[in-house]
C-alpha cells in the first residue's frame, strides 16, 4: 500500500507537491537539472579516467550510461527514500525534538540517502554491465564523486530557491 502511494506521489508531482512535501521532493528535480547533470558527468568521468585508469572515451561512456540508469531509478527511489525517512526515523525525531519536516537532520538524511542510492545504482551498473573492477578504495572514491554531484544539487537550492511555480511544475524552471 505504501509503495503504491509513493508511486502515485512521484507519478503525479503537481498533486503530490500541492499538499505533501518533504526535502527529497525538492532535491530530485535539481538532481535532474542540466547544470547538475553536466557537472556530475564531468566529475564522474574524471574519477573513472584517473581513479579507474580508463580512457576519456570509455570513462565518458560509462559515466553517461551509469548516470542514465541512476537518473531513471533514482527519480523514484530518492523521493521514496525521503517518504520512508518521514514515516520511520523522521516522525520519531520530530516528536522527540519538536521539529518539522524541513530541519537539518532531515536535510542531512536526504543528502546521505541520495548519495547512497545514486552511488549504489551506478556501482551495480558499472560492475554488472561493464565488468569494471572494484575495490573498497574505488567505492569510497565513487561515493565522493556522487557526494559532490548531490552537493551541487543542494547548493542550487541555496543559490536559487524554488518558487511556488517551480514546486508544482518543476519542468518550468527558467
Amino acid at each position: 500500500m505504501l509503495t503504491a502511494l509513493v508511486c502515485l506521489a512521484v507519478a503525479i508531482p503537481s498533486f503530490a507537491r500541492a499538499d505533501v512535501v518533504w526535502p527529497a521532493l525538492f532535491i530530485e528535480p535539481r538532481l535532474l537539472s542540466v547544470p547538475v547533470v553536466v557537472l556530475g558527468l564531468l566529475i564522474e568521468s574524471a574519477v573513472l579516467r584517473f581513479g579507474f585508469s580508463m580512457s576519456w572515451t570509455r570513462a565518458s561512456l560509462l559515466a553517461t550510461v551509469s548516470n542514465a540508469a541512476s537518473a531513471a531509478l533514482g527519480a523514484v527511489l530518492i523521493p521514496a527514500s525521503g517518504i520512508a525517512w518521514e514515516f520511520f526515523p523522521g516522525i520519531l525525531l520530530y516528536k522527540i525534538f519538536d521539529l518539522g519536516t524541513f530541519n537539518p537532520l532531515t536535510w542531512t538524511a536526504t543528502f546521505v540517502l541520495a548519495v547512497v542510492i545514486t552511488s549504489g545504482i551506478e556501482v551495480i551498473c558499472l560492475r554488472l554491465a561493464f565488468k569494471t573492477p572494484w575495490s573498497q578504495s574505488r567505492w569510497w572514491l565513487w561515493l565522493a564523486a556522487n557526494a559532490a554531484t548531490v552537493g551541487l544539487a543542494f547548493l542550487s537550492l541555496v543559490i536559487q530557491p524554488p518558487s511556488d511555480v517551480q514546486l508544482y511544475y518543476p519542468w518550468l524552471i527558467r
